[in-house]
């Protein structure tokens, strides 16, 4: 008889202790989406504070890494075909610039000039450029210039993994 009860103990003390580790895994669970929910509303945040400042967050770098990502994690990746780079030279001349803060700022996209304008900053083409900044122009153009063939490169080196794979044209790096 005592054996008996040991075993209806026994049973009882298994479904209590897999209860409590049912519990432990649906607070950890509920932990995690806790932590996701934050970064969900810290991202919408950061949204709202990059669309007061005039940028988008791909100009920010966050869509850019992200899709790195998604192109290097992604094993079906030669499946969906890239989009084929094309280098856009950056002509001074056609450049718009703003300051900002107190320093001259090149202007990025044509969103974020509607923005800065809503804001009351204004957009000027190079020739209306304060001479006071006209020593930064060629710095900025630089760095755009090296930011754009940084960002060709990446491109390149994502298509020409897809054109290996299936027969497509092979692009150089500049």
């Amino acid at each position: 008889m005592s054996l008996l009860l040991d075993k209806k103990e026994l049973k009882k003390a298994a479904k209590e202790l897999t209860l409590v580790k049912l519990t432990e895994v649906i607070e950890t669970l509920n932990g995690v989406l806790a932590e996701r929910q934050q970064e969900v509303e810290l991202i919408a945040q950061l949204e709202q504070l990059a669309k007061a400042q005039g940028y988008t967050l791909e100009q920010l770098g966050y869509k850019q890494s992200s899709d790195v990502v998604v192109a290097e994690n992604s094993d079906n990746a030669s499946a969906k075909r890239p989009v084929k780079p094309k280098f856009k030279t950056i002509n001074k001349d056609s450049q718009f610039f703003y300051v900002e803060n107190g320093q001259l700022q090149l202007l990025r996209t044509h969103t974020m000039k509607k923005g800065l304008q809503q804001r009351g900053i204004q957009v000027v083409p190079l020739a209306k450029v304060d001479k006071k900044f006209a020593k930064d122009v060629d710095k900025l153009i630089a760095d755009a210039t090296a930011q754009a063939i940084e960002n060709y490169n990446n491109k390149v080196a994502i298509w020409n993994e897809w054109a290996v794979a299936n027969g497509g044209e092979i692009l150089e790096k500049r």
